[in-house]
């Protein structure tokens, strides 16, 4: 009797360990291992165990293995490390055949490396499909050696999930752990309802570092709180962050999320600029934020930062921005900041999307001493256009004196003039950036800079060659302010500027001063684009390595005969980050170097008759 009980209790246990599970409504877990708890000990501290404001408890003090009882041909494997990357080779753990390491996951057929030169956080995807082989179903996780090593989470399917599916999953540990998945690739943050919360291609200039808050009951996500491990300088709380998720005792729907990302700029605050739709002195890094609400009531954050170096009586303002209108026309609401102490500063009850619509942006904006002083441009378009420019400074500005610098070459064009009216005038100058430097005995000084160029020197082509999709022109409406039109005579005034079909599109462009030029941009079929390359002066064009790890860069070029060259780069968002003049000639070797900001960028490279684009990337 006993012997018979005994096993059916073992066929018992074998029936249910047989079975698969569900997570976030997607089939065919076999495993799942969760290593993150919220509960706070006498003992715990926040060094080196917080990973986006949960603890992440110790890894067994031994090995752990597992036998499953269920095939694992096509499996699908999911795992978050905070040591993915550098050139360590520390085998982490073994998922049947699959050994996942420090620098990625190793399989006898597959190979998926993390990129990276220095160690991260980073969320590992793998799927094998080898249904000739039937993988040994075995789950083996190393011995705890490193006591900064974190694997809060892995999940293993038996099966080669869909895309959809994978995105699912990816996306609940993005939220959960603050560990962006799309570097610069092109993939959706999906809900467990299929829903699309953060879209990637429509937000294809702020897919850095996207982080969010948010519900989803099915996944059993609830993050009230979040920072990107990328970023120590930003975070997002529904009221007051606390020192774990757990903590937060505020609420929010299920099925709601407010999920953001950034232009990949720098956090430092731009020059207050005399010529630009941005004139303030906003931060070069601007937001984008998706929202989706399923309750009545918007979403209320606190949002924080960590901004060091400030003087005791600057301020600084949260910058929202309704639509990608009132971002070109810089019609914002503001929250002034509250400062916490030396660098830390909150902004309370922000409503991200009031109107509804989606989306918002924003950015932040620094009021400091000089920031008030009125200094204009008084110059007409004309003037401007001739290279005239009229500067007015306020009458107790006297006595002063005045240095005028080329932006992106820190040349001095004009050095310590002494200013003896509260106008200053430039005659002749090149189309060039500048920077205007005041300086008053015993004060800072004043710096405003303005572009003779820009409006002329956008980030456009000529000719486009049609090939069935839409052509996405990469333009600065941090600067400008833009109108499309197409061949039909259809007007597009805010992003995305797409050009849909062949024929030729008047592109209007305007500054602060409501200067305006038009360019004709023309979109052909292949044969017309080809016949006018067989007309070109350009032989060959090569930019290598593409893509760069380190900015690092050489463009060669030849010509059919000699004329001087000029190569500008220019980044994702049209902004003019490197160019360089080259004397004639009709070979062209050029090493170039521009900062190592991951993304995508256009190198156009101009002779006085023609200009060609070549895409560019640093991952």
């Amino acid at each position: 009797m006993k012997k018979i009980f005994y096993f059916i209790i073992v066929f018992m246990i074998s029936l249910v360990n047989a079975q698969t599970s569900i997570f976030g409504g997607v089939s065919g877990l076999a495993y799942r291992k969760n290593n993150v708890r919220d509960t706070i000990l006498p003992t715990d501290t926040l060094y080196n165990k917080l990973m986006n404001f949960h603890f992440i408890k110790d890894t067994s003090s031994g090995n752990f293995f597992k036998k499953l009882s269920t095939g694992l041909n096509q499996s699908s494997i999911f795992m978050v490390s905070n040591k993915f990357g550098g050139a360590e080779k520390k085998v982490y753990a073994k998922v049947g055949s699959t050994f996942i390491n420090s620098n990625g996951i190793y399989d006898f057929n597959d190979t998926l490396k993390i990129n990276s030169a220095q160690p991260g956080h980073k969320i590992m995807t793998f799927a094998k499909s080898d249904p000739k082989n039937k993988i040994n179903p075995i789950i083996f996780i190393n011995k705890k050696t490193d006591p900064t090593l974190l694997i809060p989470e892995i999940l293993v399917f038996n099966t080669n999930l869909s895309t959809i599916n994978k995105q699912k999953i990816e996306t609940y540990l993005s939220i959960k752990y603050g560990i962006t998945i799309n570097d610069i690739s092109e993939k959706n943050y999906i809900s467990a309802n299929n829903e699309v919360i953060w879209d990637s291609k429509k937000n294809k200039n702020y897919n850095f570092r996207i982080t969010g808050i948010g519900r989803d009951d099915i996944t059993g996500l609830y993050q009230k709180q979040s920072k990107n491990w990328e970023d120590n300088n930003f975070a997002a709380s529904l009221g007051l962050v606390q020192v774990t998720n757990n903590q937060n005792l505020n609420t929010l729907n299920t099925d709601s999320f407010l999920l953001w990302g950034d232009n990949n700029q720098a956090l430092s605050f731009k020059e207050a600029d005399l010529l630009s739709a941005h004139p303030k002195r906003d931060m070069a890094r601007i937001w984008k934020a998706q929202v989706k609400n399923s309750g009545a009531i918007h979403i209320k954050t606190n949002l924080y930062l960590n901004h060091s170096g400030l003087g005791q009586n600057d301020k600084i303002r949260l910058r929202i921005f309704a639509n990608d209108s009132n971002y070109q026309t810089d019609n914002s609401f503001d929250i002034l900041g509250e400062r916490l102490n030396d660098s830390v500063y909150i902004f309370k009850d922000a409503i991200l999307d009031s109107d509804q619509d989606g989306i918002d942006y924003f950015t932040f904006n620094l009021n400091d001493s000089q920031s008030e002083i009125s200094v204009q441009i008084t110059s007409t378009c004309e003037d401007l256009g001739n290279g005239v420019v009229k500067i007015s400074l306020p009458e107790n500005i006297l006595p002063y004196q005045y240095i005028l610098e080329r932006t992106l070459t820190n040349q001095t064009v004009v050095n310590s003039t002494t200013g003896t009216s509260s106008t200053i005038v430039f005659n002749n100058l090149p189309a060039d950036k500048y920077r205007l430097r005041i300086r008053k005995q015993g004060q800072t000084d004043i710096v405003r800079t303005f572009d003779l160029e820009g409006i002329i020197n956008q980030n456009v082509d000529s000719h486009y060659l049609w090939e069935g999709v839409p052509i996405e022109l990469d333009l600065n409406t941090a600067t400008y302010q833009y109108k499309l039109i197409s061949p039909v005579g259809n007007m597009t005034q805010v992003a995305p500027y797409k050009l849909n079909g062949t024929g030729n599109y008047q592109l209007k462009i305007k500054n602060k001063l409501g200067c305006e030029i038009t360019k004709t941009l023309s979109v052909l079929n292949q044969s017309d684009y080809e016949s006018l390359q067989n007309n070109s002066l350009f032989k060959s064009i090569s930019v290598s390595p593409n893509p760069s790890h380190d900015g690092n860069l050489t463009v060669k070029v030849e010509l059919k005969s000699a004329k001087p060259l000029t190569i500008k780069i220019f980044n994702s968002l049209g902004v003019l980050v490197k160019e360089g003049q080259y004397s004639s000639a009709t070979i062209f070797s050029i090493p170039m170097s521009i900062p190592s900001v991951v993304g995508y960028y256009n190198i156009k490279i101009l002779i006085p008759e023609e200009g060609k684009g070549v895409n560019f990337l640093i991952n």
